[in-house]
């Protein structure tokens, strides 16, 4: 069915807007805000000052200050002690892997070859590839230098403690 005809010439109905309808002397958002500043500018402002107490300020401030600078002499001290431990090689290990790798092996004993059975995860199992690579050497003889390297250092880490180092030689003995 057809809206009625307000216009009886075109046919067409007027829309009502939603809402109240507006006063043609309405002000605009802007205008109401203009207004209400200029009432209420001219009340005097009233402001609370608190007194703060200048010796608790320039104690933090130099409290503040202090640890600044410990922090920056922390940061240095750790970058030199990082920059010495890079520099000097380690007492228990080598400083050059290839000279593990490059020893001759132990002389073969009469115990005879035994088969081990190896897992490993992934990074292990390709640092061992990049040092089968590098060196030339096979995986057996890879981790064979590995084990007799840590065997030689820890033996001679515990030369001066007679007990420990009998300790070490028997403990595969005890365990079987």
């Amino acid at each position: 069915m057809p809206p009625p005809a307000n216009d009886k010439v075109t046919g067409t109905a007027e829309k009502r807007g939603r809402g109240r309808p507006r006063k043609p002397d309405a002000l605009s958002n802007a205008e109401r805000q203009a207004a209400w500043r200029a009432r209420h500018g001219a009340r005097t402002k009233s402001v609370t000052v608190t007194k703060i107490d200048t010796l608790a300020s320039e104690a933090h401030d130099a409290l503040v200050r202090e640890c600044e600078q410990l922090r920056g002499e922390l940061a240095k001290a750790r970058h030199e002690v990082e920059i010495v431990s890079r520099a000097t090689p380690s007492a228990r290990a080598p400083s050059d892997v290839a000279a593990v790798f490059g020893r001759l092996p132990r002389p073969e004993d009469d115990s005879g070859e035994r088969r081990l059975h190896l897992t490993m995860n992934g990074t292990r199992i390709f640092a061992l590839e990049r040092l089968v690579a590098h060196f030339g050497l096979s995986r057996r003889a890879v981790i064979e230098c590995l084990i007799d390297w840590a065997d030689d250092t820890l033996t001679r880490s515990l030369y001066d403690d007679e007990a420990a180092f009998n300790r070490y030689i028997d403990r595969h003995r005890n365990e079987k």
